[in-house]
Formats: structure tokens, C-alpha cells, sequence
């Protein structure tokens, strides 16, 4: 609430050329943040409920900016996303998706401000080159946020952004990069897919994981790779359960991966169908680097009394 809370200032404050954008756009998101909030002080909002919610945020959105995904830079693809009824359909399920898959990677001190900050100060620097002054500013203000929270979340975890910040800050990270397509056609959508990698890396990957050994897609495991690399630390370089040392380690070891397909989208910002060989590449490191973690921490575990277990499903 703090973090959405300065943001909300920033917007109140701000010299904006349009000023009901930035205003417009946090009013959106009060469905998913409040969804959120909910669980935090245990009303036990589900994850399907939490997610609704933050699909009921994205129609908002669309309904209140007057934007959505129109284009995919793919031929095929984008025959489809002229029509306005599937396109507004995808916008909606691929913003509540995104505001779901923020709060998944949300499970170590610093990774989802992390993955958070990258992302706004690349979306920062395409608006800022686009001249589109009031989306600049808006990612600046979000990472500026994103920045004092990080200095009180990691390496200790003194405070956490809760389901209310995953779903609400979100919320306003995707419609920013949403905007930058709907008003700069320039800029390629793949390329913002790049600088907003990680939470649909890690989503795919874990509905994938669970389709193949036909576990339920919203059943919650340990088999994230932030978690996989954790235990790994704990495995190999700790030789136990030290999880004050091994959370934040695990994040400092994950930063230069969530960074790197921020800048090969700022990179390749106006080249969308190298931005698509990227997001393979990228795509499958990610999965490589899942199993290389998982069988690195499977054959070198060490034999010490109270030994934690091979990496499993239940972990």
C-alpha cells in the first residue's frame, strides 16, 4: 500500500500533458489491489477470485483509456488482433495473467521489486525515446517507488509487498507497456514481452511442468526456479536450511537473468522480428537453466545430519 500509495502522489503531483491518463490508470487497478489487500489481512480471496479481479482491473482499463492490444507483429496474429472483440478479450486475459505470474515470482526478498524496477526503468527509457512524456514519467515514478521499498525488502525482508502490491503495481507495470503499444506503433510488441519476461517465463513454465504431470494448473508447489535456486544455494554452498542467507542470495544470483531480456528489449525496441528470436532464446534458457539448477542440486547435495531431500514436486 505504500509503494501504490507514492505512486498515487507522484500522479497527484506530476507536471503531466495529459493528466487523466496517469489518474485513469491507477483507478483501474482498485479491483486487483483491493483483491489483493483482501488476502493479505486473511479473508481468504482465492487465486481464481484474485485473479478475476485483476481481469475485472484490465477491462476497466480498457474501458477508461480506450486502449488495448492491437497488434502482435506477427502476420498471422495480427489479423486477428484487428478485429476489436478477440483483441480486447486477449488484453484483458494477458493483464490478469501478468498481474497473477507478478505475484508467483513474488517468493524471495527483492526478486519481485526486482523484476518490478528492470522492467519500469525499460519501459522508462523506450517512452522517454518514443517522446511520450507522460508514460515516461509514470515508469519513472514506479521505479523511484519500487527503489525505497527494495532498500526495506531486501536482504532482510524488514517488509513485503504483499498480494495487494503483486496485483495492483501489476496492474499499472503491464498497462504501461500496453500503452507504449497502443500509442507509439513503432515500438515492437515483442520487444516490450522482453522487458516484461520473467512472471510470464515462470508462469508458462510452471502450467507447463504441471499439464505434463497432470497436476492442477492452480495447485501452489516449490518448484519455481527463484525456489529450485534457493535450495540449490542451500544444497551445494550453504550445507543446510540457512534461509536468511540462502533467500537473498538466491535474488542476488537471479538479478543479471531478469535483466538481461530487459535490455535486449530496450535493445531491440524497433526490430520486432529479432525481438521474437530473442524471446525464443530467452525462453529456452530459462527452461535449460530449471533443469540444470534442479540436477546440480540433486548430485551435489551434501551428506550432513539432517540433510534436506533432493529437489521433489512437493518442494
Amino acid at each position: 500500500m505504500a509503494i501504490f500509495a507514492g505512486l498515487a502522489i507522484g500522479v497527484a503531483l506530476g507536471i503531466w500533458q495529459d493528466a487523466a491518463l496517469s489518474a485513469l490508470l491507477m483507478l483501474s487497478a482498485l479491483p486487483a489491489l483491493l483483491a489483493g489487500l483482501f488476502e493479505d489481512l486473511g479473508f481468504c480471496v482465492s487465486p481464481l477470485r484474485r485473479l478475476a479481479a485483476a481481469g475485472v482491473s484490465a477491462l476497466l482499463a480498457v474501458l477508461m483509456l480506450g486502449a488495448w492490444v492491437a497488434r502482435a507483429d506477427l502476420p498471422g496474429l495480427d489479423l486477428v488482433m484487428g478485429i476489436i472483440p478477440p483483441a480486447v478479450l486477449l488484453t484483458v486475459a494477458l493483464s490478469g495473467g501478468f498481474c497473477h505470474s507478478t505475484n508467483l515470482v513474488d517468493g524471495m526478498n527483492g526478486l519481485a521489486t526486482t523484476v518490478i524496477l528492470s522492467a519500469a526503468i525499460g519501459l522508462m527509457l523506450l517512452a522517454h525515446r518514443a517522446d511520450d512524456t507522460d508514460l515516461a514519467l509514470l515508469a519513472g515514478l514506479l521505479a523511484a517507488a519500487m527503489s525505497g521499498f527494495l532498500v526495506l525488502n531486501w536482504p532482510f525482508g524488514t517488509v513485503f509487498m504483499g498480494d495487494a502490491g503483486s496485483y495492483g503495481i501489476g496492474h499499472v507495470l503491464i498497462w504501461i507497456a500496453i500503452l507504449l503499444a497502443w500509442r507509439v506503433p513503432d515500438i515492437a510488441v515483442p520487444a516490450l514481452l522482453l522487458i516484461l519476461f520473467w512472471p510470464f517465463a515462470d508462469t508458462f513454465h510452471s502450467i507447463t511442468r504441471r499439464v505434463l504431470r497432470r497436476a492442477p494448473v492452480f495447485e501452489p508447489d516449490r518448484m519455481h526456479l527463484h525456489q529450485k535456486i534457493r535450495r540449490c544455494i542451500e544444497i551445494v554452498l550453504l550445507g543446510g536450511t540457512r534461509r536468511k542467507l540462502s533467500n537473498p542470495l538466491a535474488t542476488l544470483c537471479l538479478a543479471p537473468m531478469v535483466a538481461m531480456p530487459v535490455v535486449a528489449g530496450v535493445y531491440l525496441s524497433h526490430d520486432s522480428r529479432a525481438a521474437w528470436g530473442a524471446l525464443v532464446v530467452f525462453g529456452l534458457l530459462f527452461a535449460v537453466t530449471n533443469v540444470l539448477v534442479t540436477r546440480l542440486a540433486c548430485t551435489r547435495r551434501r551428506r550432513y545430519r539432517g540433510a534436506p531431500a533432493p529437489l521433489t514436486q512437493a518442494e
